[in-house]
């Protein structure tokens, strides 16, 4: 099976919006979203992250993650967000949402299911290491943990170049820069 892609968009409510009414928005949306049964729609997600260095603010940052099964489901993505059933629970969150940024995905290697993860680690590549190097770094760094690997796509976003979902805080060489976010998963159920 090909490898998948993921649109991750990254937002924070403004400062008036109750915490609880907007996760509750976002579980809203995400339930309506995987229940549209989107053609190249895997899995539709989201976590409260820590703060993170693209995020003016702390705490209350949101990440989410759209598992798609190729570059033309984006489009079809980007048609369902805000078209059919979806367009009311989606345009309840965006009013409430004070800004946002996002970036594409490739998945490179993972054994751990993005729903499990209780950890992201934001990884760069050191300058002048090939890829293969760096992904043979990253796997004794990883062991026998189980894992997913993410690279950012068109150097969209800005975020690094990489992310680490794990189950448990991973302990990185500082020369990939590591930005370490504890995930608090958003109930889509």
């Amino acid at each position: 099976m090909p490898a998948s892609l993921a649109y991750v968009f990254w937002h924070w409510p403004r400062q008036d919006v109750p915490i609880e009414a907007y996760e509750a928005k976002i579980g809203s949306f995400l339930r309506s979203l995987n229940s549209a049964k989107m053609p190249g729609l895997i899995e539709a997600l989201s976590f409260r992250v820590d703060a993170l260095p693209w995020s003016p603010q702390r705490g209350n940052l949101y990440e989410d993650w759209y598992v798609v099964e190729s570059f033309s489901a984006l489009g079809a993505l980007n048609e369902a967000a805000v078209g059919g059933d979806s367009r009311g629970p989606h345009d309840s969150i965006a009013k409430d949402y004070m800004k946002g940024a996002g970036a594409i995905f490739k998945e490179i290697d993972g054994s751990l299911h993005l729903g499990e993860s209780r950890y992201a680690t934001w990884v760069e590549k050191p300058i002048g290491s090939s890829y293969q190097s760096y992904y043979d770094d990253l796997a004794r760094v990883v062991g026998s943990r189980r894992t997913d690997l993410w690279r950012r796509q068109m150097v969209l976003g800005p975020s690094p170049q990489f992310c680490v979902h794990s189950e448990e805080a991973l302990e990185v060489p500082e020369n990939f820069r590591p930005i370490r976010s504890k995930l608090h998963r958003i109930g889509s159920d």
